[in-house]
């Protein structure tokens, strides 16, 4: 395991895509942040001016930290490409001769880019937060606290660490890489999207959901454009049902793949 685990690494570090993809998942966790807290400030034209008090919510101001969790969509991705690329290019025929055993390949996939998911949440939390720390100063607003942040941080090393075994996973069974991306890409801004908006109870079930509640996003957007309550999970029940849908996925996946014709 630990060859393979050494071969993977050597893969990761021959190409540009995880490094560019935790820079655009930061960046844009970072601008999802600056926008909802200058969204409740009510400065913005247009916006409900009884947003104005929900910096004053200690809810929200998790909810900012939170949104780190936006860069989770990325560390799919890589997982996804991680595992899809070696079908793309033709290199599994060889990685799987190499070790014939291909739950072994699989499983070295999934504990490596869910460590790379955890190390891009570390730094994706801690960027957010200062992010956070830094808009918020301009304005009046409930405090920051240790607890909060510890609750994100927690949940985003959960949450990112299973989002990149699901991606593995996904690779795994669907193989096109395009298709497996889109599939994936639409599932979280469509369909979890709408689901969460006609239907609340059933919405904090799915992935995105759990995510939501494992790291502590307890504040939406409603149909309105206004901001309500999430209809959420406790935190560890959002990673208990995160951490069900990893399992479940890489159980298919090592199945699917151990019986699949390759060639």
């Amino acid at each position: 395991m630990n060859r393979l685990l050494a071969s993977e690494w050597r893969k990761v570090m021959t190409t540009k895509m995880m490094w560019v993809l935790a820079a655009v998942g930061l960046v844009y966790s970072g601008v999802n942040a600056i926008t909802l807290t200058l969204l409740a400030t009510g400065i913005i034209p247009g916006v409900p001016g009884d947003l104005g008090t929900m910096l004053m919510d200690p809810d929200y101001i998790a909810t900012l930290l939170g949104q780190s969790a936006s860069a989770a969509t990325f560390v799919l991705v890589l997982g996804i490409i991680a595992m899809t690329s070696e079908y793309r290019h033709m290199t599994i025929t060889s990685t799987f001769l190499a070790t014939p055993r291909r739950g072994r390949v699989l499983t070295s996939k999934m504990v490596l880019y869910g460590l790379l998911g955890a190390a891009i949440a570390v730094v994706t939390v801690a960027a957010v937060t200062v992010t956070v720390i830094v808009t918020v100063s301009f304005f009046e607003h409930a405090p920051i606290t240790a607890g909060a942040v510890g609750s994100v941080f927690i949940g985003a090393l959960i949450g990112f660490t299973l989002y990149a075994i699901l991606g593995v996973s996904l690779g795994a069974l669907i193989r096109s890489q395009i298709a497996a991306i889109v599939i994936a890409l639409v599932w979280i801004m469509l369909i979890e999207t709408l689901v969460g908006l006609a239907f609340p109870v059933i919405a904090k079930w799915m992935p995105g959901g759990a995510l939501n509640a494992a790291m502590a996003i307890s504040v939406r957007s409603d149909a309105t454009g206004g901001m309500a309550k999430a209809d959420v999970l406790p935190p560890w029940g959002g990673a208990l049902v995160l951490a069900a849908y990893a399992v479940v996925f890489a159980v298919i996946a090592a199945r699917t793949t151990l019986r699949r014709d390759i060639t």
